[in-house]
C-alpha cells in the first residue's frame, strides 16, 4: 500500500519543525504576503459535486507522465502562534528528475520586493548542496538529512519522492481508481471535491485529510485541460498553525538536463560550512 501523501506529510512536518525555532526569534511580520488562495477575496462560488475520480487520475497520470520538469512557482509559507504571524514569499526555479534529482533556484522576497535573496539547492539522489550566494558559503549533507526540502516547491518534493517504478505504472495506467490509490490517496473517503472560482477562474479542488498527522492536502485543477495550477497544505504542528500554498506558473516537460545538472562546483571563495539553512531568518 503506497502512503505517499503521508510520507511527504512526515517530511514537511520536520521541515516545518525548523520554523518553530524562526517564530521564537521574529515577533510579528506585518508586511502583506502574496496572494496565492486567499478564498474568501476570490471565491465567488462554491459547489460540492460528486468526486470525479477521472480529472483527478488524469491530473495525476499526467503529472507524472515525463521523469523530468522544470517547474517555476511562486510560494506563501505563512504560521501563526499566539500573536505571531510568520509569512514570506519564495520564487522557485526547479528541475526534478526521478531518483530524487533536482536543481532548485529558490528565492525569498521580503519588504514589497524591495529584497530579495536566492539560494541554489541541488541533489543528485543521496546528497544535498546548499549554495548561498549572500554569505559565500555552501554545505553538503545527505538527501535523508536535508530538513528543508520543501522550500523546492510542494509540487517538486511530491515528484521527487515517489519511486521511478510507481511513476511508471501510473503514468501507463487507464484505470482512474487504481493511479489514485497507487499515489497515495488510498482511503477515498477522504478525499472530497468542489467548485470554486478562484481569481476568475473556475477550477475543480480536490483535498485529501491525513487524519493521522491531521494536515489536508489540497489540489487546485484546471477541468479542462486537467492541468494543476496549485497546491496547498494546512495543519497545525507544535502550535503552529501552519498553510503552504505554491502557485504554478509554468511547468515543462523534460527540460534540458546535462552532466552538471545535479552537482556542485563551488565558485571560486566561497567557503565550506558545516551546515547552512535555506531561511532568510
Amino acid at each position: 500500500m503506497k502512503m505517499y501523501p503521508i510520507k511527504l506529510t512526515l517530511t514537511i512536518i520536520s521541515s516545518v519543525s525548523l520554523i518553530t525555532l524562526l517564530a521564537g526569534k521574529v515577533s510579528a511580520i506585518t508586511e502583506s504576503p502574496l496572494q496565492i488562495a486567499n478564498y474568501p477575496a476570490t471565491t465567488i462560488a462554491q459547489t460540492e459535486t460528486k468526486t470525479d475520480l477521472e480529472l483527478l487520475a488524469k491530473t495525476i497520470r499526467d503529472f507524472l507522465q515525463s521523469s523530468s520538469y522544470l517547474t517555476e512557482s511562486e510560494y506563501l509559507f505563512n504560521a501563526k502562534m499566539q500573536g505571531t504571524d510568520l509569512s514570506f514569499n519564495i520564487k522557485t526555479k526547479t528541475i526534478t528528475q526521478s531518483g530524487r534529482k533536482f536543481r532548485s533556484e529558490i528565492t525569498f522576497t521580503e519588504q514589497g520586493d524591495k529584497e530579495k535573496s536566492t539560494r541554489l539547492v541541488i541533489s543528485d539522489g543521496k546528497q544535498v548542496w546548499i549554495y548561498r550566494p549572500d554569505l559565500k558559503q555552501y554545505a553538503v549533507t545527505s538527501y535523508a538529512a536535508f530538513e528543508e526540502s520543501f522550500l523546492i516547491g510542494l509540487s517538486s518534493l511530491t515528484f521527487v519522492e515517489i519511486p521511478e517504478d510507481v511513476r511508471q505504472s501510473i503514468a501507463q495506467s487507464e484505470n482512474s481508481k487504481f493511479i489514485v490509490e497507487e499515489f497515495g490517496l488510498t482511503n477515498l473517503k477522504e478525499l472530497q471535491q468542489e467548485q470554486r472560482r478562484v481569481d476568475g477562474e473556475e477550477l475543480s479542488i480536490y483535498t485529501y485529510k491525513d487524519s493521522r498527522e491531521g494536515f489536508t492536502f489540497s489540489g487546485f485543477i484546471q477541468p479542462q485541460t486537467a492541468n494543476l495550477k496549485q497546491l496547498e497544505m494546512r495543519g497545525k504542528i507544535a502550535g503552529l498553525d501552519i498553510v503552504i500554498t505554491e502557485k504554478i506558473l509554468q511547468r515543462t516537460t523534460a527540460p534540458a538536463i546535462d552532466a552538471q545538472t545535479f552537482t556542485f562546483t563551488p565558485p571560486a571563495g566561497v567557503k565550506k560550512v558545516r551546515s547552512l539553512s535555506i531561511s532568510p531568518f
